[in-house]
């Protein structure tokens, strides 16, 4: 019984199970012709997919269509060029960084000794440790004193100590002590400025008194908000005061005036040097000041000069035998002491009496001054450029949008910084001084050319004496972008206008464009020009009446600098967007400037020209729209040298006979190993504070071996003050100029 219960239990079991297998078979079945539906109706989706893409491909080709459709669209490509824009900026800040920390260590390395077995490996295994695009070798590899000690004992090796062995050199030649007390008149931007009131869009990645120019917290206030540092950086456009709700104010100090950077120095070196012959803190003393301000603004905002005034008399007074102070300046710190020379004894300024400055001041040390002012500054109050950004155009020209978005990452747009330089008042104070008689005087009116080189119309060759007689700019003009397209083709039909001018009407050129932006500067400037007359003018003012007093002119020559400017209306071209006209600028522009201080007129575009660096001719002088002669790669010669060599010497400017004596310093740049970053043989505007040379020749004057100093000219100087004494004569016999008396020297 039980086993038939068995099999039968076994029977039911296989007869339930079949239909089981059955049902399975069935839905395997169904699943395979789900799979082949699937297949099918995949496959006529591509189908459908290929034709959507195939009609949309053909309605791209077609004009788009307007409506939400059209502007999605449009915002979609807006987000990926700006996608593409920020990884460009990261790159190429990855690059910048990257070759500046390559510089750091090689500099470290440089100055760093290391075991002999250490030293041994590292030449063995140059080759796998540097990748051969670096072209890092052994004969590389020895010039590293941390590799190899010999180069230490050699004559080629620079190890940032030659400033203080000049140092040693002077005090043992001549048992030089400290006699007289120092004060320094920093040059423009070398004094620190730190924050003392700032605005929202900053003040949280900020600290109070935080340095906003200067040391590395700049960079970091720079970066975390670069259009805020702009509008901190600048001055209100009305007033040419604090904007509302920000203060900055100059640091305090030597700290202020020493290194810029780590490893970038100012006046570094030469107080370093100073210090090694003796001299401390209670006898040198730095004035900072805030050298966005021009000198009427220093006295009146801060009261710069009343305080210099009281420094000078304090340090003299408790110095041992109340020696004399020897004022040294730097750049603009020249344009400030030679204002101060003659503010201090009038009436209407420091009212010191006619004797303060021969009671005080033993020698003035006037280093690479502009004295007859900086042509730099009417292309920067211009167009926010010099010769070293056009490049910036030109490679805006070439690579469109992607340099255009970098640039202004970076940097910031041309529109916001013209609109910061000419909120400082003291670019306006370093315009170019002496008119068409200093600075030539050929005057071309608009002309219109239809060949293909409109050049031919205008003289722009400059005379061998730095002297050019045609015009300072050089304005080119199109109708429309056709035009402009056409002259770049070099067909003959094109047209293009042409204005030349001299630079007085420059001058008058760029009073007129400013004035819309910024009134308060460009009124106060024309004001200053036209009258013509104000403290420290090089051509105007007399002398004090010192005549124990000695003046020293120190500068660099023999580096290319800019002279003259070839522009063109900044309205007309692909590259610059919003349809190439002067309306589309205006909106282009006007969403940076508004909510800004800045400008005046939110609705007026600031930078109208910019640096013609197409139209450069086959000249090998005209490079990036400018014209470059000798100088110190900021001041031209002229500039720096002709009022030391000629007005100053005459007596009707130099009334007590002060001894004037010129030292050239011919720039003589080294390779990095050799001088180090900066230099030690350089005649550059700021790397001259660190030519060996020169600080040997300042420690002697100071204390009180001036006389061992001698004169020395080795560039055009002497034929450039022969033509400009030419020039202003001939325009004294026709009543346009002061009586010239011919100066001691012989020039």
């Amino acid at each position: 019984m039980l086993e038939t219960r068995k099999k039968t239990y076994s029977r039911r079991s296989v007869i339930a199970a079949k239909p089981t297998t059955t049902a399975a078979r069935t839905t395997r079945r169904t699943e395979d012709d789900d799979d082949d539906v699937n297949v099918v109706s995949e496959t006529m989706r591509k189908r459908r997919g290929r034709r959507t893409h195939e009609e949309e491909d053909s309605r791209d080709a077609l004009p788009l269509p307007s409506g939400k459709k059209h502007k999605k669209r449009e915002e979609e490509e807006k987000t990926k060029k700006e996608t593409k824009g920020k990884k460009r900026v990261v790159l190429a800040l990855f690059l910048l960084y990257s070759s500046v920390g390559m510089i750091l260590v090689i500099s470290y390395l440089r100055l760093l000794i290391v075991p002999d077995a250490v030293r041994t490996k590292a030449m063995e295994h140059a080759e796998f440790l540097f990748p051969s695009w670096m072209g890092v070798n052994e004969t590389f590899l020895n010039l590293l004193p941390a590799l190899n000690p010999d180069v230490l004992n050699s004559d080629s090796y620079y190890n940032a100590t030659e400033h203080l062995i000049a140092a040693r050199q002077v005090s043992d030649m001549l048992n030089a002590k400290p006699k007289h007390p120092v004060v320094i008149v920093p040059g423009f931007v070398n004094t620190g400025l730190e924050l003392w009131k700032s605005k929202p869009c900053i003040a949280k990645r900020t600290q109070f008194r935080q340095r906003m120019w200067g040391t590395p917290a700049m960079a970091k206030a720079f970066f975390y908000n670069r259009t805020c540092w702009l509008e901190h950086m600048g001055l209100d456009a009305r007033t040419g005061e604090d904007p509302d709700g920000i203060v900055l104010r100059p640091v305090e100090g030597i700290d202020s005036v020493d290194w810029f950077m780590p490893g970038y120095f100012v006046w570094g070196r030469m107080i370093e040097a100073l210090g090694e012959i003796g001299y401390t803190g209670s006898n040198i003393h730095a004035h900072s000041y805030d050298w966005r301000l021009s000198p009427e603004q220093l006295e009146k905002r801060d009261g710069y000069f009343t305080k210099l005034k009281k420094q000078i008399e304090g340090m003299r007074e408790t110095n041992p035998g109340e020696e004399k102070i020897a004022l040294l300046a730097h750049s603009y710190g020249d344009t400030l002491s030679r204002y101060f020379l003659e503010w201090v004894e009038s009436p209407k300024g420091g009212k010191g009496g006619a004797n303060w400055v021969s009671d005080n001041i033993a020698t003035y040390v006037n280093i690479a001054g502009p004295t007859l002012g900086m042509p730099k500054s009417v292309s920067a109050l211009l167009s926010g450029e010099m010769r070293d950004t056009a490049v910036l155009n030109e490679l805006e020209m070439t690579l469109g949008p992607m340099i255009n978005t970098f640039v202004e990452k970076l940097i910031g747009s041309l529109e916001e910084i013209t609109l910061v330089f000419r909120s400082w008042s003291s670019l306006w104070s370093m315009l170019p001084i002496g008119g068409d008689e200093v600075w030539g005087g050929s005057e071309i009116a608009a002309s219109s050319s239809t060949t293909s080189d409109p050049e031919e119309v205008i003289d722009e060759t400059p005379l061998s004496a730095d002297v050019a007689d045609a015009n300072f700019l050089t304005i080119r003009e199109f109708k429309n972008q056709r035009e402009k397209k056409k002259w770049k083709k070099q067909q003959k039909e094109a047209s293009a206008t042409l204005t030349g001018l001299s630079m007085d009407n420059s001058l008058h050129f760029l009073h007129d464009l400013a004035k819309q932006t910024t009134p308060a500067n460009a009124e106060t400037s024309f004001k200053k020009r036209t009258k013509d007359k104000w403290y420290g003018h090089p051509l105007r003012s007399k002398l004090p009446n010192a005549p124990k007093m000695k003046i020293f002119c120190l500068y660099g020559v023999g580096k290319s600098t800019e002279r003259s400017y070839r522009y063109t209306k900044d309205g007309f071209g692909e590259h610059l967007g919003g349809g190439g006209s002067d309306e589309g600028n205006v909106r282009r522009h006007h969403h940076r400037t508004a909510s800004t201080s800045l400008t005046a007129n939110a609705s007026v575009v600031a930078k109208q020209y910019k640096l013609d660096v197409e139209s450069d001719p086959s000249q090998l002088e005209w490079q990036k729209g400018t014209l470059s002669v000798d100088g110190d790669g900021s001041i031209p010669l002229v500039s720096l040298g002709y009022a030391c060599a000629s007005p100053w010497r005459a007596k009707t400017q130099n009334p007590s006979s002060i001894p004037i004596k010129i030292r050239e310093y011919a720039h003589l740049p080294k390779t990095l190993m050799e001088g180090g970053f900066q230099g030690i043989s350089e005649g550059e505007h700021v790397n001259i504070m660190g030519n060996v040379d020169m600080i040997r020749d300042v420690l002697k004057i100071v204390t009180g071996h001036g006389d061992a100093v001698e004169e020395r000219i080795s560039s055009d100087l002497p034929a450039i003050v022969r033509k400009v004494d030419e020039n202003r004569l001939k325009s004294t016999k026709r009543g346009g100029g002061r009586r010239l008396h011919r100066n001691k020297a012989g020039f």
